[in-house]
């Protein structure tokens, strides 16, 4: 009675077994695509390769857009937009190939499994256009990109007040191109979160929150009746006021005075060229970087870059001066604490006090001195000229004595002085030129007599 059960049993697998192979020959004559293949998850079981195309074909154009989400905002991004292309008929060969590619018996077997119910997805192959993917990703980021607003500092009276910041958000460009590509070549057109990154500002309330004292000051008097003069200054102390610097970083008094919007509104008053004074624009800015500079002394900062006038200054002693230009001619200096400043400037009627704050525990005891190690005689020299009579002389230029100087920094702590020079400041002797005249004189000869 077993054995006559274990006969039947096989009986019916074998019935089933040649059944299935007469199935997979009877679709192989029909060429059709054996049962359970799939194209990127596309049933294409039992279809011609031309069935299959536009099955394909149909899918694709009625799943052509991908929408991105990013809080109440959506964005579209149309596949054609990006030049997306599907290599379609290849994939349709490689399923119709399946069951048909190998030997009779192993192509057998494939098909016999397939009707079994395992299953096989092929790849489409696609390809994109990179720059336009990449010009849809920036259209994003100009979208949603807020820009971080940094903690704030400004003086209130004589205190000083604070303001908290407020993070950015901005687009995290690589993973949201990742997520693009993956969904092109996995054909997934479900919504899609944008991929978004805080960004952080520059200056944070717990930093800034640690500027509390008065590091240095320094003031400096100006003739209130040169009004172009006087408007250089209101404006390039303005222009350098209310800035924060993060520890090491450094200040640049040019990058702040040459942009066209600040330099549209100096006006011509002296300044100083080739050792000689000259109407220029921006005349009186120089003194504006020579308070601040002083300042800085006062507050301990390192000065990374400093030059002296040509001719001493008529509003602060030989050494202690700080001229500016373009190019490198520029007063810098660098925040060589470990937390925050914060430079003002307050321009009154005759006078300018710049000021550098930071954390009371970087106050120092500091002494500005400078000592004149040379005094430089100028040269007096001759030249002739047509225009004065012989014993005739002008003096066409003055002479001025030049200096070496140098400028020392003294800190001072629990009795102990400490001695850094700063900078060796030379102005050069201008010559006196004195012209001599060569023209002669005419003499009169004629002489009184009687008329005939």
């Amino acid at each position: 009675m077993k054995r006559l059960k274990i006969i039947t049993v096989l009986i019916a697998v074998g019935i089933f077994f040649l059944g299935s192979i007469n199935v997979a020959q009877a679709k192989n004559n029909e060429e059709k695509i054996c049962k359970n293949i799939y194209v990127e998850n596309i049933d294409v079981s039992e279809l011609t390769r031309e069935e299959a195309q536009k099955k394909i074909e149909k899918f694709i154009k009625e799943h052509n857009q991908i929408i991105f989400i990013n809080e109440d905002s959506k964005f579209v991004l149309n596949i054609n937009d990006i030049g997306v292309n599907y290599n379609i008929r290849n994939s349709v060969q490689e399923a119709y190939n399946i069951g048909r590619d190998k030997n009779i018996i192993s192509n057998i077997k494939t098909k016999v499994n397939l009707e079994l119910g395992e299953t096989v997805n092929i790849h489409l192959n696609k390809s994109y256009n990179n720059e336009k993917i990449q010009a849809f990703i920036e259209n994003i980021e100009q979208n949603i990109s807020r820009l971080p607003i940094n903690a704030s500092i400004s003086l209130d009276g004589e205190n000083l007040a604070y303001e908290r910041e407020t993070y950015g958000i901005g687009l995290d460009k690589g993973k949201f191109k990742r997520i693009i590509i993956t969904k092109i070549n996995e054909m997934n057109y479900e919504k899609e979160e944008i991929p978004t990154i805080s960004v952080a500002p520059k200056y944070l309330y717990d930093d800034i929150c640690k500027i509390n004292s008065v590091l240095g000051t320094y003031e400096t008097y100006f003739n209130p009746n040169i009004y172009n003069r006087v408007n250089n200054i209101r404006v390039g102390a303005k222009a350098t006021s209310n800035i924060i610097l993060n520890p090491t970083e450094e200040f640049s008094f040019n990058s702040y005075i040459q942009s066209p919007d600040v330099k549209c509104q100096f006006k011509k008053a002296p300044v100083i060229i080739n050792g000689k004074l000259k109407q220029g624009s921006g005349g009186g800015l120089c003194q504006v970087s020579t308070t601040l500079y002083n300042a800085a002394l006062y507050a301990g900062l390192e000065i990374t870059n400093v030059k002296n006038h040509s001719i001493p200054s008529s509003y602060i002693s030989k050494g202690r001066d700080a001229t500016i230009s373009t190019g490198d001619i520029d007063l810098r200096f660098k925040n060589n604490f470990e937390t925050p400043i914060f430079i003002t400037h307050k321009v009154y009627d005759n006078k300018i006090v710049s000021t550098i704050y930071g954390n009371e525990e970087n106050k120092k005891d500091i002494e500005i001195i400078t000592e004149i190690v040379k005094s430089l005689p100028y040269r007096t020299k001759c030249q002739q000229s047509d225009k004065l009579y012989e014993g005739e002389k002008s003096i066409y230029q003055k002479g001025r004595k030049g200096y070496t100087v140098n400028t020392f920094r003294i800190y001072k702590s629990n009795g102990d002085v400490v001695k850094e020079l700063i900078k060796e400041n030379y102005y050069p002797p201008m010559d006196k030129i004195v012209i001599y005249g060569t023209k002669k004189k005419i003499q009169n000869n004629n002489l009184n007599g009687e008329v005939m």
